[in-house]
Parts: structure tokens; sequence; C-alpha cells
């Protein structure tokens, strides 16, 4: 392009013009009208704006606006609709323009949209203009206003020939237009039928659109209804809604057996990968078989395995690596997963709850575990924005009141989203603790830190009953737990949890070095009442043919004082040889020998030099903590917790940004508008889509065939595809956008 085809300075000064009343409203703010503005902006106000026109420059960088879009309701993107039909991007426009496109009140969600500065008033009264570049940061085919509730059958029940029309226009994105090669397809009996029906509309003078719900429901799919009107009362919106104490407490209740059963299952994820350490695939995630393998250990289903697994993964309690002694790539418990199994109760569920918030792995869409193939960086923010719900709600939500209510506060979430992810999000916030009974639980409604109130303390008695089962009727404490575990079976874990003392889990104990005095005086210093009898008996019974083999390192020897007993473990064992009547050895690992002779039904104990019974079970196979890029929390135990969130300012770099901009004393517009908004590339096109949705016509410069620069006159009537549409008299050119090197409103 030569420079006599380069975008001129009168569009530029088009552009400039919008842009300096924004800013010249920014500038007229009061103190506390412009706090409202950074406390709904704060990714503006770091770091803190040397002025007015910085302030108002980043506020109109695409990314401020996504971010400040992401936050309005169904209400509020409703009305910006409206007035980009009725061209406030182009000039102001007043309420009553815009009241007969809308269902409901707007007072509420123009305030809000005002404190957001997304809209504003340029005049300083009543007429609305919306902000720069607002329209090109919204998605093509939102269509609030339109949204024609019509299902998949009523499309196949079209004729086939408006079908046609319809996939016509559909292949063309969503547009056409009605004049010049198309003005037969308009003027057909079918088109205007389909126009009376509501299935097309006319976006233009010249254009018309497929809604968005009926192009859903062409793709099979079931369209989504966005509602402009809150479903449920909302009495105070953007504060915490009243709640009634009894609902809170009940459902604080709830979630907490809930967090405290995720919690009692995450132990034994980790004490199973500390036993046995799982192969990784070569793709670092857990194979079929595993995740099958490890459901079936600790009881669970294997969707809420892998939930555990990536829920660990994102805690820092399991780890990929190399344990000690072995070779390869293992998923296994992290030294920070030791030390969470010693710590609180509810430090154990706070960490939990920290992971969770950041856990990006879309689990349900994978057969193995921690697949990085399913990571998605937006089910943070997706689950924040699920909890925001149940926070809002002044009414316990079910999961098809939840859906709507959903749908209106956070709209392009509802559009950017599958409903599955938010079917399975709906089943996390429950599962962890965070939602009971349709409520917010103390833990999101105030902060995470409300564990330490919801846990009840740990006791360190139980209940043993004659069927040989000991039940908790609250959490032990971890030092309780852990002796009581050591030798009983977990058969119920909760809040309320069940042991079963049986001959395998007396064994057990026995082989931890337990002796048979030290567990009956632990079940008789922490039992309330007496023991019973019979499990006196039972742990006599199994200490009595326990050790009855005794081993110890050569590489080690077994020995026993009845011969016949030694020879039969000497047959049954290979590697093992005799060396006395009452003395074998072996060159094979201690705990190789022992493993095989339990192995053979023999009960064998280990010793050490003097004969004392020792515990040579493996040490847990642990991994060094994956490294995390965000910061972290320490608790009271010293366990730390991830943390996350986007950066923005805090409540006190607000305030410091407010008082800087009022004492500022450089009005805004001072500096010339190209050195605060310089014009790209891509300007010219804006202007066009802005007239296009406007029918407002517009003076096009481009270069003809032989590289001279023409300019004509036309009304844009679509912008796609690197070309636009443009009506020139009574005819339809489409122009290369590569070719235009200026546009001026008309």
């Amino acid at each position: 392009m030569s420079a006599e085809q380069k975008p001129q300075v009168h569009r530029k000064a088009q552009h400039r013009d919008q842009v300096q009343e924004f800013r010249k409203w920014l500038a007229t703010l009061s103190k506390d009208d412009l706090a409202a503005v950074l406390h709904h902006r704060r990714d503006t106000a770091v770091p803190i704006p040397p002025d007015i026109n910085s302030l108002s420059t980043r506020m109109l960088l695409p990314g401020s606006i996504a971010l400040a879009l992401a936050t309005c309701t169904a209400a509020e993107l409703a009305i910006i609709e409206a007035l980009s039909q009725r061209g406030a991007e182009l000039s102001p426009v007043s309420r009553e323009e815009i009241a007969p496109l809308l269902s409901f009140a707007p007072e509420e969600a123009l305030s809000a949209l005002r404190t957001k500065a997304l809209i504003f008033n340029p005049n300083g009264d009543d007429s609305l203009a919306l902000l720069p570049r607002i329209m090109q940061a919204l998605p093509t085919n939102l269509m609030l206003l339109n949204q024609p509730d019509i299902t998949v059958e009523e499309i196949r029940a079209l004729s086939a020939r408006k079908r046609e029309i319809l996939t016509l226009i559909a292949r063309a994105g969503g547009s056409m237009v009605t004049v010049g090669a198309q003005a037969k397809i308009a003027d057909s009996k079918d088109f205007k039928e389909l126009l009376s029906q509501g299935i097309i509309v006319e976006s233009s003078e010249h254009t018309v659109t497929i809604p968005r719900t009926i192009r859903q429901a062409m793709q099979g799919q079931s369209p989504t209804i966005i509602p402009l009107q809150p479903p449920i009362s909302l009495p105070n919106f953007n504060t915490q809604p009243a709640r009634l104490e009894e609902e809170e407490t009940k459902a604080d209740q709830s979630g907490t057996a809930a967090g405290l059963e995720v919690v009692y299952t995450m132990d034994r994820v980790i004490e199973s990968l500390a036993r046995k350490p799982q192969a990784l695939l070569k793709n670092k995630s857990l194979g079929i078989r595993q995740v099958t393998s490890l459901a079936q250990e600790i009881n669970k289903d294997e969707k809420e395995t892998k939930a555990l697994l990536a829920l660990g993964f994102a805690a820092r309690l399991l780890g990929r690596g190399e344990p000690e002694g072995l070779e390869g790539n293992f998923l296994a418990p992290t030294m920070q997963a030791m030390q969470w199994m010693d710590s609180p109760l509810d430090e154990r569920w706070q960490v939990l709850l920290h992971g969770w918030e950041q856990m990006d792995s879309a689990y349900w869409n994978s057969q193995r575990g921690i697949d990085a193939e399913v990571d998605n960086p937006r089910l943070p923010e997706m689950r924040k924005l699920v909890v925001e719900t149940f926070t809002a709600s002044s009414a316990a939500l079910s999961d098809a009141s939840f859906r709507p209510l959903f749908a209106y506060l956070h709209p392009l979430a509802t559009l950017h989203s599958k409903k599955d992810t938010i079917s399975h999000l709906l089943q996390e916030v429950r599962w962890i603790g965070a939602v009971a009974h349709g409520r917010a639980t103390a833990v999101v409604r105030e902060s995470f830190d409300e564990t330490q109130r919801l846990c009840p303390e740990p006791i360190e008695q139980f209940i043993i009953q004659a069927d040989h089962t000991a039940m908790a009727p609250g959490p032990l404490t971890p030092e309780v737990q852990k002796l009581l575990a050591s030798f009983a079976t977990l058969e119920s874990p909760g809040l309320a949890s069940v042991y079963r003392f049986d001959h395998g889990s007396i064994r057990r104990g026995l082989d931890s070095s337990l002796t048979a005095a030290e567990m009956k005086d632990f079940l008789q210093k922490h039992t309330w009442g007496d023991v019973p009898q019979a499990i006196n008996v039972l742990i006599d019974d199994v200490a009595r043919s326990h050790g009855t083999l005794r081993s110890s390192a050569v590489s080690c020897y077994v020995r026993s004082d009845d011969s016949a007993l030694l020879a039969q473990a000497v047959a049954s064992v290979p590697g093992l040889r005799s060396i006395a009547p009452t003395v074998a050895v072996s060159a094979l690992p201690l705990a190789q020998i022992l493993e095989a002779l339990r192995h053979a039904g023999f009960s064998p104990a280990a010793e050490d030099e003097s004969g004392i019974s020792i515990d040579v079970r493996p040490e847990p196979a642990v991994v060094p903590a994956a490294k995390s890029a965000k910061s972290s929390k320490v608790g009271k135990s010293g366990l730390s917790t991830p943390q996350t969130g986007r950066e923005h300012a805090s409540d006190e770099n607000v305030e410091r940004a407010v008082a800087h901009l009022i004492s500022a004393t450089q009005p805004a517009g001072d500096q010339p508008s190209e050195v605060t908004a310089p014009v790209d590339a891509e300007d010219f096109t804006a202007v066009l889509r802005t007239a296009a949705r406007g029918s407002h016509p517009v003076k096009i410069t481009y270069a003809n065939k032989h590289g001279e620069p023409t300019t004509v006159g036309a009304t844009p009537l679509r912008v796609d595809g690197g070309q636009v549409d443009a009506l020139v008299g009574t005819n339809t050119v489409r122009f290369p956008l590569h070719r235009i090197s200026a546009v001026v409103m008309d």
C-alpha cells in the first residue's frame, strides 16, 4: 500500500472523538463515583494510573473490557445490545429509545453498567453511550433480545425449501444480505414466512440473521434460553442475601460431613500409593487398570477415584517422580502428604479446599487418572462462578433452579461452556462440602478459615462393641487414629467412623512392632467402658501364633524353637536353607523372606539382635511435590496451601488510586489523542462493523484495480472473512479489507 493509501487523519478524528468523550466523562466523576468504577474495574488500578488519560486507555483495552463484561448479568448485556441497536456506539441515545426493546425495568442494570464504566453519559444528562470497542468484545451471535424457544423437532418439521434457506444463511456465517445476488431469495414466500415466524430476524435494513437459539436447534442441540430477569428472588444483588440461620446451620453440618469424608478417603489414597506407587504411562497419566485397582482398594467408583487423584495432585499431596528404590515415572505421595496426614483435621480439609479451588483437570472426560490432555485452565473460574450463584441466591437451589439463575448471573460463561461441565462442577461443590441442601456453606460464604469452626473437636475415646467393631462418635485425634488404624480396619469413614478387629488387622499391628500387651493397654485407655473379653481373646490368640518364627538379616536368618515348623518353612520358601534344627538363613533381603513366609501361610515376626520385635515395613514411597507458580499460604501446623486468583488491586490500592487521580492537576484531554490512543490497522474495521450494525452510511476510500485511491459513499451490510459487503446505490459491492485505506462516517 502506498503512502497515499494509508489510513487518513480524518478517520482518526472520528475514533478520537468517541474516546475523548469517554475520557471527559471519567474526568467529571466524583470521588465516590470514581471509587465505585475502580472497585469494579480493579485490573485498571494496578499499577496506580498517573492520570485520567492513562486510566481511560487501560479501560479501553480488549482484555479489560472482556473482564468487565464477564461480570455482567443477562439484563446488563441485553441493555448493551439494545443500545447498540439504537446506535449508541455512534451517538448518545435516551432511555426512551431503548425502552421498547426491553421487557424489564432497566434502572438497576443501567446503574451497574455505569459503575463498570461500560456505558457513560457524555452530555452529563440521562443520555447513554456505549464504551468504545465494547461490541467487538462480545460474541457476534449473542442476541439476548431475540431468543425464540424452538425445539430440534420443530426445525426438522420445516419444509425442505425453508431448511435450505436456513442452511444457506448459516454457511454464510449466520447472516445474509437481502439485496443484490440474494434479492431473489429474500423475495420468496418461504423467506418471508421464516421472517414472520421469527426464525430469522432483520438485524439491519438489508441484513437478516439467524438467532442463536435457532442455530443451536439446527445443530441438533437443545437451545439455551438466557432469562433477562432473575428467575428467583435476589433481594440484595451484589451483596450477601439474607439467610435463615437454621438452614445455614443444617447446610454447614452436612457440608462438613461431606468434606471430611473426602479428607478420610484422601487418607486411604495416600496410604495406598505410599505402599505401592503406581507406574505412569508415557503421557504421565495413570492407566485405566491402575485407576480401577485403586478404586476397588479404597471402595469408591472410578469417577470419584479420578477426582481424588486430581484433587491430590492440585493440593500437592500427590506427585510424579521416581521414589527411592524404583526406576521410572511413578505416581506417589509427596513429603507434604506425610505432613498433611499428621495435621489437625480442619487444616487438612482446608488444604483440600485450596487444591479444589485451583484444580483444572476435567477428569470426567478421560478414563485415565491425572490426564494432562483434559486439563482446562478455565475450570477454576467456572467453579468460582458456580459457587457465586449459590451465595447470591436467597433460597435453596436444586439443579433445576440453579441453571436458570446461573444463566442470568453469568450469561457469557453459560454460552461458552458445555452443559455437562456445569453438571460435573455442581457435583463437585457438594462432594467437597462447599454446598449442601442447595445452600452455600460457611467455607464459601465466609472463607476457608471457617473449617476451624465447623470441624468438631477431636476425641480420644471410642466404643468397642460385641461384634468386634469400634465406633468413634467423632473425629479421633491423629495420634489415636493412627495407632487404632494400625491394628483395626477402617470400615466406615466419616465423622462417626467404624473400625473392625479381625485376625488380619491384629497381625498387621503385630507386624508393626506392637505387642499384645500394648494393644490391650491402648484399648483399655481409650475405650468408653470395659473392653469386651472377646477382643482380648482375639489379640491373645493371634499373638500366640505370631512370632513363632523369628527372623533377622544375615542377609537374614529364620529361627524357631519348633524344628518341625522350621523344616516346613524351609521346604516352602525357595532361597531359605537350614543351618541347624532351629535356625535357617537366606541371602535374600529380610523383607522379601518375611513376605514369602506370610504368603506360604506362616506368621513370622522380625527381631533385632537382642530378640526384640521390630517394625520392618518399608518407608512410604514419596516424590517431591511439583513446583507451583502460585504463592502459598502456611497454616498453623506449617502446612502450605496453594493460593489462587488473578492479581487485582486490593481495597487499599483502589483507595490510593482514587486519591491520586482526584488530586491530579492535568485535566483530561490535554494530551493529544494520537499519543494516548494510537490508531491501529483495525480501527477502520471497527468503524465498518459499527456502521453495519446501525445501517449508517460511510465514505470508503479504497485502492481500485489500478492501485488508484477511490472514495465512494456506501452503507456497510456485513464485515466478515476479510471483506466488507456494502450497498452502493442499489448495488451490493464487496470490498477486500486490505484494499481499504480510510473510512469516514457520513
